[in-house]
């Protein structure tokens, strides 16, 4: 073949691949060919020229393998550029138009602060200026409206009136006390009253309050001047640290609270014990606690009334100092630790050979198409899903409205309280019972670090909330994440192999969650909801962060794991309480139990008329009544939970969604006792109530205190034994675990393992697997299905536009050669 230049060109037959992707009916199929290419090669050159070029090759070579030798010697000199990024706000939760689920807008939540200011009779101060004795807004929040009025407003547009709830503190009386107030109408509130509510008390005792920043500040100011003042030179000696002008060797405490239950009527004490103030503290406890008796609202007359120092009890601090200075008393001696902060056993930092050893990254996900959900101020739609989420500052992250395929099924989903109970020798240890709640949750979430808490390609929310331990009203930036999971297992698959009737299909997991973290003290709780492609919600939790710890002696070994030479990590056990307001076509429901048996079955068809075998059978139970409802696991009587619809379906079904338990755990602590009357609802795995606008919460920020006469009396829920046949239902659902600490828990706890979740699946609701609408499926079919190992054709309903590379490899090989898939 001559050409004008003079040089001369052959021709040589080189295969390659060819893929398309179009559309038969429905389905995207993609088929690969064979194609040809005739690519060009030079014969004739001038001699010049030919030796330029070599010369060119060579050095080009050369140069190329300078540059691997360099760069494998060398890998961090060479750093991937990354593309420009925008750096952008995160979303704001509480933007967007108003619905009944949303929280208080920050122009609300000052117009309800000017008003209550200017009520003469509540006399409040403002938080940059309260103290214990005085009268300050402790939180203020939206208040829900009533169930009805919200269904209203989505069948007709009836907008229910926004109100908002404030608790007050009032210190500054001569009965104080704390008041649940309910304020509107918003935007420009103009009525004030004490909450009416008969689920829970509005007007609750000031010893029962949770603990504030005000109460910290008068710690330091009323009691420490009197340590110091009296056992300053014991601290120093026994611990070679101190409270004040302690430099880089200071102390710091941690706070025990005494339940209500264990103290005569009207006191409020807690016990205060210190630690070294290096990272992280709890696990540098020491053997100096004492009894703070706080119940005057005057911190001055706050009265340290018991002491306990190395393993010996002090009826106080004069007591201790002189039997000390007498040395008729056993002391501590131990040394501050002065091992840098990346060698102590507590702090995280990189220890041990590290790997991966080759500086491989991490695999990531990522989203080719940009993300599947939309989110629009507070309501979020992804797939079949649609569910408005709100932020409360008492209850943190609620749930509300989830619908799917547009059917609402579940009211509300929240969670209700965290409850830690402790085990130990020491009476800080052993009075040691959390109801965490009293840290207000939703102002626990705290910002997220993009790619490790929230992955890379989530949608990071704020949230605005009022707290006096904020100073008022606060941002909390980056506190909610949303993103899409690719959970790397299968919703569904079957391969069906053999010379006829062979096929495959699978449909990987893609879920939405929404996550949270909430922060307290020492523990980190993962909160996630999780959608999936098939009508199925879960709920699941997880703790990680720093155990608590006690000082070690040889009486603790039955109460906690040794960590260190002078450190007990004690028994605790961890309770969970979630509210699930289930709508199964509606609100008129059912709660039902299938029991399942077993029996002994003769073989009619045997000629042996002895020979039988034992198989399992069900039976259905209605239950009438809330007492009836009480669940508790019994794994003698094992049962499927179902809330159903009495409408049924024609093949004779009643529509139901099942609830799926896998967090059980049962308290053991006796009924009614010391701090037990605080987390009643821990004395079942599930409780199924008559739903009522009135019982918001099954606990309060106040358990903590109030065991003695509970501010929320979960048990009264119930106790009235309503019939909750066909009524609007409310799952309460108790999920925990016994943790014994172990020494791989230290620094920190892992998530492995120890995660509790339960579902809400859809049962019998459905015709058939509703996913089976999800494009994100694979079908393969062989191309003859008498021959199924000569070839097959892949079917990819949405993903042909963006798979990879490996995934058309696959598909093309596919089209010749499926021995792999049907072998």
């Amino acid at each position: 073949m001559s050409v004008k230049s003079s040089m001369s060109f052959e021709s040589e037959q080189l295969n390659d691949e060819k893929c398309e992707s179009f559309l038969t009916g429905t389905r995207y199929v993609t088929q690969c060919s064979q194609i040809k290419k005739y690519p060009k090669k030079c014969l004739r050159l001038p001699v010049l020229t030919l030796l330029t070029c070599c010369a060119l090759v060579i050095v080009t070579l050369v140069t190329c393998i300078l540059i691997i030798v360099y760069t494998f010697k060398h890998p961090y000199t060479h750093k991937p550029r990354c593309q420009a990024i925008q750096d952008g706000d995160a979303m704001e939760l509480y933007r967007g138009s108003l619905n009944p689920f949303s929280e208080l807008r920050e122009e609300e939540i000052q117009n309800v602060v000017d008003f209550l200011f200017a009520q003469p009779n509540l006399k409040l101060t403002h938080p940059s200026k309260a103290g214990i004795n005085s009268n300050y807004i402790h939180v203020i929040e939206m208040f829900l409206p009533p169930k009805k009025d919200v269904l209203n407003f989505f069948s007709h547009g009836r907008t229910p009136t926004r109100m908002a709830r404030a608790y007050i503190f009032k210190g500054n009386q001569s009965a104080p006390v704390v008041e649940e107030y309910l304020v509107g109408p918003l935007p420009k509130p103009y009525n004030i009253s004490l909450m009416a509510s008969s689920s829970r008390k509005t007007s609750i005792p000031y010893t029962y309050r949770p603990f504030s920043k005000f109460e910290i500040k008068a710690f330091y100011k009323a009691i420490v001047p009197k340590i110091m003042g009296k056992i300053a030179s014991l601290l120093k000696e026994s611990y070679n640290a101190t409270l004040s002008n302690c430099g880089k060797q200071c102390l710091r405490f941690l706070i025990t609270p005494v339940s209500s239950g264990f103290l005569e009527e009207g006191r409020r004490k807690s016990w205060f014990w210190f630690a070294y103030d290096i990272e992280f503290y709890t696990l540098h406890p020491l053997d100096f606690q004492f009894l703070v008796d706080t119940t005057d609202v005057d911190p001055s007359r706050w009265e340290i009334q018991n002491v306990f120092y190395a393993n010996q009890h002090f009826v106080n601090l004069d007591e201790l100092s002189y039997r000390y200075n007498e040395g008729t008393i056993n002391k501590t001696r131990l040394s501050f630790p002065h091992t840098s902060v990346e060698e102590q056993y507590s702090a995280v930092y990189l220890r041990g050979e590290a790997v991966p050893k080759d500086l491989k990254s991490p695999p990531q996900q990522r989203q080719p198409s940009g993300p599947r959900y939309t989110v629009n101020g507070n309501q979020v739609n992804y797939m079949d899903w649609r569910f408005h989420i709100r932020v409360s500052p008492t209850l943190g992250a609620q749930l509300f409205d989830i619908r799917y395929k547009s059917e609402r099924i579940i009211y509300e989903l929240s969670m209700q309280e965290i409850a830690v109970l402790y085990s130990g020798h020491t009476p800080a240890a052993s009075m040691l019972y959390y109801a965490d709640s009293a840290g207000l949750f939703g102002t626990r979430l705290r910002g997220m670090m993009p790619g490790v808490d929230c992955p890379d390609h989530g949608t990071l929310l704020d949230v605005m909330a009022y707290t006096s331990n904020e100073g008022g009203l606060k941002q909390l930036e980056k506190s909610v994440c949303i993103f899409e999971h690719n959970t790397g297992t299968l919703l569904r698959r079957h391969r069906a192999y053999g010379m006829s009737g062979a096929f495959y299909s699978g449909l990987v997991d893609y879920v939405l969650v929404v996550r949270v973290y909430i922060c307290i003290i020492n523990y980190d709780y993962i909160l996630d909801f999780i959608f999936h492609n098939n009508g199925g919600v879960e709920v699941k939790i997880s703790a990680t962060g720093y155990l608590a710890a006690s000082f070690y002696y040889p009486e603790e070994e039955k109460y906690g794991t040794r960590i260190s030479d002078t450190v007990v990590a004690g028994l605790h056990h961890h309770l969970f309480h979630f509210k699930a307001d289930i709508d199964v076509k509606g609100t008129d429901n059912r709660f039902q139990t299938m029991n399942i048996g077993h029996e002994r079955k003769v073989n009619q068809w045997s000629h042996d008329p002895h020979n039988a075998h034992s198989q399992n059978f069900f039976i259905k139970d209605d239950k009438r009544t809330e007492k009836e409802a009480l669940y508790n696991f019994d794994f003698q009587h094992p049962k499927n939970l179902l809330f159903y619809k009495n409408d049924p379906t024609p093949l004779g079904h009643t529509p139901a969604y099942r609830l799926i338990h896998k967090g059980m755990t049962k308290s053991i602590i006796e009924e009614d006792t010391g701090f037990e009357p605080s987390v009643s609802w821990g004395r079942h795995q599930m409780a199924v109530t008559k739903q009522k606008d009135d019982e918001i919460s099954s606990s309060s920020m106040f358990a903590m205190w109030d065991a003695k006469d509970p501010v929320v009396n979960f048990t009264k829920f119930w106790e009235d034994n309503e019939n909750i046949v066909d009524q609007d239902l409310v799952a309460w659902v108790t999920m925990g675990s016994y943790h014994i600490p172990q020494t791989e828990n230290v620094p920190t706890t892992g998530t492995v393992g120890t995660d509790l979740s339960f579902f809400m699946v859809p049962f019998n609701y459905f015709r058939e697997d509703p996913s089976l609408s999800s494009r994100d499926a694979v079908k393969i079919m062989p191309l003859d299905a008498k021959s199924p190992l000569s070839g097959a054709a892949v079917e990819r309903y949405n993903t042909t536009l963006h798979y990879d590379c490996l995934a058309k490899k696959i598909d093309s090989e596919l089209l010749t050669n499926s021995t792999f898939l049907f072998s």
